[in-house]
């Protein structure tokens, strides 16, 4: 079970592999050097699926090593995500982290890799789906993490004390309404590392729940994907 995962990407790690030809893939956003990011109305569903609900939602504070374990809950059923930040490095254009998200116990092993510009305001440059045993993909993505027009619009802000667990402790609730009328709502506590999300429920009905966090993470990407380029600009 992938909960959150886009049905196209699934389905082009499984047709693809090494040998297949890497044609351009059109992308769920606008490219970087576009200026700031846009998504047709049509594939803003789309584009929400590419982005795990606690980036989504949260605010993205990133700790090279750091993970959080969170239980997913979905209509298929629940699964233990670790997401953590692996690696950092220096562009022109500001720092890029790899955050990665294991499905724990899952057979086959799968693992969603994101490549992030920027650490204020971050941009999805790119996504990977490692599903063993094919290839891992890469995919071109270009969408803001903070855009309105994938959150919704917010509504408002209410006080959510956390009352047990490691999280325990001061946490706001906060919702945000889609353009279809469906609602989005998370509890952001900063104890929570990363994104600042103790629980985040999604306007397709799949709950997030923080559970554990730690240090010591390290890359999980074993092999290079294989890249499907960009649409080239008109």
């Amino acid at each position: 079970m992938l909960p959150s995962l886009s049905a196209s990407v699934l389905a082009l790690t499984l047709q693809l592999g090494p040998g297949a030809p890497a044609g351009p893939l059109p992308d769920a956003g606008t490219p970087v050097d576009a200026g700031t990011p846009t998504v047709a109305a049509s594939r803003l569903n789309e584009a929400r699926t590419l982005v795990p609900s606690p980036l989504l939602y949260g605010k993205f504070r990133p700790e090279v090593g750091t993970f959080v374990e969170y239980d997913v809950t979905t209509k298929e059923g629940k699964v233990r995500v670790r997401a953590a930040v692996v690696g950092r490095t220096e562009r022109k254009d500001g720092p890029m982290f790899q955050v990665e998200f294991e499905y724990l116990d899952v057979k086959p092993r799968s693992l969603v890799v994101l490549w992030l510009l920027g650490d204020t305001h971050p941009l999805v440059d790119r996504l990977a789906l490692s599903l063993e045993p094919h290839a891992p993909i890469s995919i071109p993505v270009d969408l803001s993490v903070d855009s309105p027009e994938l959150r919704g619009r917010p509504g408002p802000e209410t006080e959510a004390p956390v009352k047990s667990g490691p999280f325990a402790g001061k946490a706001v609730r906060r919702s945000w309404r889609l353009e279809d009328g469906r609602t989005a709502e998370a509890v952001l506590s900063d104890k929570v590392p990363l994104f600042g999300v103790e629980s985040v429920r999604g306007a397709d009905g799949a709950t997030w729940v923080a559970r554990k966090t730690g240090t010591g993470a390290r890359p999980e990407l074993k092999s290079v994907p294989v890249v499907i380029p960009r649409l080239p600009e008109e």
